[in-house]
């Protein structure tokens, strides 16, 4: 059979179509700009996912999701698409989008439906975890009584803790072995928190054996875990570890009630406020009394939100420190200065004054952030514009990571040399306007209302540990390593320290 011609001059058809087809393709591109057709999630880029588990291997291994989400966003661009078992996801580093997402809260977005429903089966709602207008209500109630705990009580209570810290390093010191950073810091910010949650002296510091202290900071694990099982395993058959859980929180509930009930008692008498939970026991204006579980939930929130973050920022504080004897000098010139013949500061204001140790602190959060990404989904379809100016198109129910510190390592006009520890860049003032996305703690409606809280309990143990010690880095135990577990967390982190004299 012959092939079919036309008047072209002796060209097939076939070959005039392959001049047509890239002027079609052009021509579809100058429609699909001209009607702003937004780009569906389906012609994203992404890692090619593996029949049945999708890129769940590669996204567990190692145990440091948060790094190879980044990368994925180095190969694949700003926003790009991979799948989890059962789950199509979008991750983004896009600064346009993540902005959006965060000030968009709770009305436009909400925390994961899955990390929400995780979380909810451990304890009940509080701030961290509410949505909609319970959120707004829980939300007044918290950062009204954060802030008169603050307010009232939370110097006292660093400084009386601090004290307690020193002592342990103290007798570390006289032995030379290694101190577990992260355990102390641990219970140091736990310590601090219970005092300003419940005014509950828990005392982690100098306690031992398998008490309550010892078994909050594996509550935040066990999320981490559950939230990476690819099973809901736990709904049918509960293992040791999901027992032990369940009684760890119970038991939290019984201490948070008590207090709450002993709150109630002293706030009957016309006393001012002089704790988180005593704040609670005063409704706020047009609002209805906060109930208990609501009360049990909040103070989980902060006592989750107080020990783990401001422990790790804390620790790598401390890390850096060590690696840098010529930034630690700094710190604790700065420290004799400001703190005189003093142990521990002795007003609110001489905080304030410790601004080279705060620099430490922020530049180890943006070197080893806590909370590198959340986990957002749309409540309802939307387009975003992205950085580029391209319509994106985001359906109802959509899991988004949004990869919060991602500029930390890449921005290299905001952070130059972006892997070296220079505390001196949160000083100089040469910061430009935030050209890539780093929100350690946050922003827009939902941004944590403890941050200045953390940063000042973490600078002062910074600061007063630098002064107090020689720091040296110890990896008799392996390397320091960082390790996911819904927050990311220092691992084989070891000191020596020696008391100056």
């Amino acid at each position: 059979m012959h092939r079919a011609r036309c008047d072209t001059g002796g060209r097939s058809i076939r070959a005039d179509q392959q001049l047509i087809r890239p002027m079609n393709a052009h021509f579809l591109s100058r429609v699909r700009e001209a009607y702003e057709m937004p780009v569906t999630v389906s012609a994203l880029s992404g890692p090619r996912p593996l029949p049945l588990v999708g890129n769940l291997p590669e996204f567990v291994r190692g145990n440091v999701s948060h790094r190879v989400l980044e990368s994925w966003a180095d190969t694949y661009g700003l926003t790009y698409r991979f799948r989890l078992p059962d789950l199509d996801a979008v991750a983004t580093a896009d600064p346009a989008i993540i902005d959006v997402v965060l000030r968009r809260r709770p009305d436009d977005f909400r925390r994961s439906a899955v990390m929400a429903t995780v979380i909810d089966e451990i304890a009940p709602h509080g701030v961290f975890t509410a949505e909609g207008e319970r959120w707004r209500r829980l939300r007044k109630v918290a950062t009204r009584s954060l802030n008169a705990a603050y307010l009232r009580q939370y110097f006292t209570t660093i400084t009386k803790v601090t004290g307690r810290l020193v002592r342990q390093w103290e007798s570390a010191a006289t032995t030379a072995g290694p101190i577990d950073v992260l355990d102390l810091m641990m219970r140091y910010t736990l310590d601090v928190t219970a005092a300003l949650a419940m005014g509950h002296d828990l005392n982690s510091l100098e306690s031992t054996g398998d008490g309550l202290h010892s078994r909050i900071p594996t509550l935040f694990p066990a999320f981490g875990r559950r939230l990476g099982a690819p099973v809901p395993y736990w709904r049918y058959v509960k293992l040791p570890q999901d027992r032990r859980l369940d009684e760890t929180v119970r038991e939290i509930e019984a201490v948070v009630l008590q207090s709450y009930a002993k709150a109630r008692d002293r706030m009957a008498t016309g006393a001012e406020p002089a704790n988180f939970l005593e704040a609670l026991v005063q409704p706020l204006d047009d609002e209805p009394q906060i109930t208990e579980k609501e009360v049990f939930g909040n103070v989980l929130t902060m006592l989750f939100a107080g020990e783990d973050t401001t422990s790790a920022a804390a620790a790598w504080a401390l890390h850096y420190l060590a690696a840098n004897p010529d930034i630690a000098a700094k710190v604790r010139a700065e420290a004799d200065e400001v703190l005189g013949d003093q142990q521990l500061p002795t007003d609110p204001a001489t905080i304030g004054r410790l601004k080279y140790a705060e620099a430490t602190v922020n530049e180890a959060l943006r070197l080893r952030p806590v909370a590198p990404y959340q986990v957002f989904e749309p409540t309802r379809d939307l387009t975003l514009t992205t950085r580029d100016g391209t319509k994106l198109f985001l359906p109802a129910g959509l899991t988004i990571f949004a990869l919060l510190s991602y500029g930390a390592l890449r921005d290299t006009e905001r952070f130059p040399d972006p892997e070296a520890f220079r505390p001196q860049r949160w000083l100089d003032g040469k910061l430009p306007p935030e050209a890539l996305p780093f929100a350690p703690f946050g922003n827009g409606p939902r941004f944590c209302p403890g941050r200045n809280l953390a940063l000042i309990e973490a600078t002062i143990a910074t600061s007063v540990l630098a002064r107090g010690f020689d720091l040296e880095e110890d990896h008799s135990g392996g390397p320091v390593r960082e390790r996911m577990a819904f927050g990311v967390f220092p691992e084989n982190l070891r000191l020596r320290a020696r008391a100056r004299l």
